[in-house]
């Protein structure tokens, strides 16, 4: 069993990665830490770990093989390094970084420590995607020319938070755009050529902020294949569950069509409080489940010594298209993705 430490008990954190240690035999979360007291001392009072407010105290223990990175984006790297020069497995909540130079800083020093980095690009052990691709994979729809993804939500957080932050969180093109770039090399199997967005600042929040909350993107892949995405934080509030996510995947034999009407698929309607949604997963884009998936399968690479599934050349390509995304709305030009 390894022995793990989560550095980070924001939303992803507490409710989305901590309660995932209590349920899988393959790893125990001993410490946590957090900047803020009362988040630390929660996530310690629901998982027994030792709290901690500085991760550089947490790295120094020697009993910790894993670390579990769950940051606001901006500082992913740094922590990630810090971790990794200490010898430890790192596990970091997707974007891989804020900036490439930061992401290759990642890179560099997992290969100067030879230990294991998998970036939690989430959607890849979600049970509903996973059977997408093994469908795509068996050749059920022919091959894929052409995939459409909308994600579309009222993001709840403050204007203070660093998600609205264009270098902190990048905005709705590097939180969301991030996990669809990535499913759009993973379902046709090869990076893009050229990527074009068209995006706003829709809501006070992002437009405060000087980031966009609503974009477009257009990702042109060889042959003439065809990503196109939505990405939202700009819907009514309310608005997501049945409504939030539709995905389509033109196949030169076939279709498939997938909408995420099982996060909410019960319809309750009364007089006096007309209709209603109930959630049946706490995140809008995935399920509780593929984070446990997530989290089991990089602790079982760690202790069986295999590579993980998502590669750190997959969570860099996702973030090099995601970030030429934000160029292409800044600057109203498509961006050419040259091989690496």
């Amino acid at each position: 069993m390894l022995r793990v430490g989560l550095i980070g008990c924001g939303n992803i954190g507490l409710r989305g990665h901590l309660p995932v240690y209590a349920r899988i035999p393959e790893a125990e979360l001993v410490a946590v830490c957090d900047i803020v007291e009362e988040r630390v001392q929660e996530a310690a009072r629901l998982s027994g770990a030792t709290p901690y407010t500085d991760y550089r105290e947490l790295l120094e223990r020697e009993d910790i093989q894993m670390v579990d990175i769950c940051l606001p984006t901006d500082l992913h790297s740094r922590a990630a390094i810090d971790a990794i020069e200490a010898g430890k497995h790192v596990l970091c909540e997707k974007p891989m970084a804020h900036t490439l130079e930061a992401a290759e800083a990642m890179i560099k020093a997992v290969r100067r420590n030879g230990v294991k980095l998998m970036i939690g690009q989430v959607r890849r052990f979600d049970h509903r995607y996973a059977a997408i691709k093994a469908q795509i994979d068996a050749g059920d729809v022919g091959e894929p020319v052409f995939i459409r993804r909308a994600e579309r939500q009222f993001l709840p957080f403050p204007p203070e938070a660093w998600h609205w932050n264009p270098k902190r969180g990048g905005g709705v093109i590097l939180d969301i755009g991030v996990h669809i770039t990535d499913m759009f090399r993973w379902f046709f199997g090869e990076d893009p050529t050229e990527v074009y967005a068209v995006a706003r600042s829709v809501r006070e929040n992002a437009r405060i902020a000087g980031s966009f909350d609503h974009a477009m993107i257009t990702c042109k892949f060889p042959g003439g294949k065809v990503g196109f995405a939505e990405i939202s934080w700009a819907y009514p509030q309310g608005f997501g569950g049945a409504l939030y996510a539709h995905l389509d995947i033109v196949g030169t034999e076939g279709k498939i069509s997938y909408s995420e009407k099982d996060t909410n698929p019960m319809l309750i309607y009364t007089q006096d409080k007309g209709h209603q949604l109930p959630r049946y997963f706490r995140f809008m884009s995935t399920t509780e489940y593929a984070f446990e998936e997530e989290i089991r399968h990089f602790a079982r690479c760690i202790l069986e010594d295999k590579e993980p599934a998502v590669s750190i050349e997959d969570a860099y390509a996702a973030l090099e298209i995601a970030l030429a995304a934000q160029r292409s709305a800044e600057n109203g030009e498509p961006v050419e993705l040259g091989r690496r």
